[in-house]
């Protein structure tokens, strides 16, 4: 029976991500002053997402992501970030499941081959920062926020959190009878971004 883990978001979810991660303050060595850019390394970043069902969870992953942060780490309010996933680089070890994921009933990546997240503010507290942004997937755009760790060096910067996305608000809405799938997906995200060179 065909099965569906939705999202990633994704984002991000990121969530789609995300989802992602300009903020939260931790800093490992000494920071630099001022705005810096970072881009992130997908070689060593990771969106991974659960989808829960009847008969058997769903856990995948996406391989194919880019995406920006400009960070103060003096002022991590002011930090903006960008995250483009490629929704057909979806993968849950199942290319039966994988190839009904990019069709129509979920993701359509004929018609929406991205996910995106765009950043719109930062509350940095407690060691933490949340941050909001606009989460889009399958054409829908919605607000969103996501809880995350930041640690700045001097040339990296590393960003961890974690979400929870409907799908039915990103007009997802395929359903099994057999295997009925739950509307929340679950999702994680390490973004390692690299200082960008001047």
């Amino acid at each position: 029976m065909r099965r569906r883990p939705c999202i990633a978001l994704a984002i991000a979810i990121g969530v789609l991500a995300s989802v992602s991660a300009a903020p939260a303050q931790s800093t490992r060595t000494a920071a630099p002053a001022g705005p810096v850019q970072y881009r992130i390394d997908p070689e060593r970043s990771q969106i991974t997402f659960k989808a829960y069902s009847l008969l058997q969870n769903a856990e995948g992953r996406f391989h194919k992501f880019d995406g920006q942060i400009t960070a103060d780490p003096r002022n991590l309010a002011t930090a903006r970030l960008t995250v483009t996933i490629d929704v057909a680089s979806i993968d849950t070890k199942i290319q039966k499941r994988d190839n009904h994921l990019k069709s129509p009933d979920f993701f359509d990546v004929g018609r929406y081959p991205t996910a995106t997240f765009e950043s719109t503010g930062v509350t940095p507290a407690d060691g933490r920062a949340t941050v909001k942004g606009r989460l889009t997937m399958r054409g829908v755009t919605r607000e969103i926020e996501v809880p995350v760790d930041v640690e700045i060096a001097d040339d990296a910067l590393t960003a961890r959190g974690e979400l929870a996305v409907n799908r039915l608000h990103y007009e997802i809405s395929y359903q099994s009878i057999i295997n009925p799938v739950k509307d929340v997906v679950d999702i994680a995200f390490t973004f390692v971004a690299r200082r960008a060179a001047p």
